[in-house]
């Protein structure tokens, strides 16, 4: 448990970097997603998007709206390297910066205005806000309660009903793994750990982070009071604006 102050005026000196990947394929929520982060009630954090669009276009609207923004050039990168590599330039950026936290906020989320003061008040290394993924009848919570029974890493699978509202009783839950589309993240942690990705394993970063935090002991949590609307369309359909 991290050492940090309880007094709701107090938390707010931390200084929290809101980091947030972004592509093209996902500009159907990108007005939602700037009027969000701005809408923040914290007083004390920065934002940085990294975008890994085909071309410069969306580095430039969203410096137009405020933003700071960094450009990956996708080359012939697949879209697990490219997150890993968006998520180490949030890190780097939260480390050099003197930064207390990273927000690892996606930009198809939205959460509560005040997450990050309810994040904070937990005072835990890592603590998420929930959130569903897929649509319809596919539709699940992206969380995993318990350590895979398999040697070695392999994509989080959701092993919750996602249907259960009993789940959702407003505690702090310790869980193996959960997405990091609302995490926040002590620079601690983000001093031990680089986000990776294997070729040669179908798992995305946010699998191989939590295998880490399993590795050096580091416990991870979701806040079942925080439930994030999702807007994780087919990307495979949208047309890139």
């Amino acid at each position: 448990m991290l050492e940090l102050l309880k007094d709701s005026k107090k938390l707010k000196k931390f200084k929290i970097l809101v980091g947030t990947p972004h592509a093209d394929v996902k500009n159907y929520c990108i007005d939602n997603y700037i009027s969000s982060v701005k809408g923040l009630t914290y007083s004390n954090y920065n934002v940085l998007v990294v975008d890994n669009s085909e071309t410069t276009k969306n580095q430039k609207y969203f410096r137009k709206k405020g933003l700071p923004t960094a450009h990956i050039k996708r080359k012939n990168k697949s879209t697990r390297q490219l997150m890993a590599e968006s998520s180490n330039i949030l890190k780097e950026a939260t480390l050099k910066g003197g930064y207390d936290f990273l927000l690892f906020f996606e930009s198809d989320i939205t959460p509560p205005l005040n997450v990050i003061e309810r994040l904070l008040t937990h005072q835990k290394e890592v603590a998420s806000g929930a959130y569903f993924i897929n649509q319809g009848s596919k539709s699940h919570l992206m969380v995993q309660e318990i350590e895979p029974h398999q040697t070695g890493i392999r994509e989080t699978i959701n092993l919750l009903d996602g249907s259960d509202a009993k789940y959702f009783d407003g505690r702090l839950k310790e869980v193996y793994a959960c997405g990091l589309g609302m995490a926040l993240i002590h620079r601690s942690v983000l001093e031990k750990i680089d986000f990776r990705y294997e070729e040669e394993i179908d798992a995305h970063p946010d699998t191989f982070f939590a295998h880490d935090l399993k590795q050096l002991g580091i416990k991870q949590y979701l806040d079942t009071s925080i439930l994030c609307k999702h807007d994780n369309r087919d990307w495979s359909l949208i047309e890139n604006k």
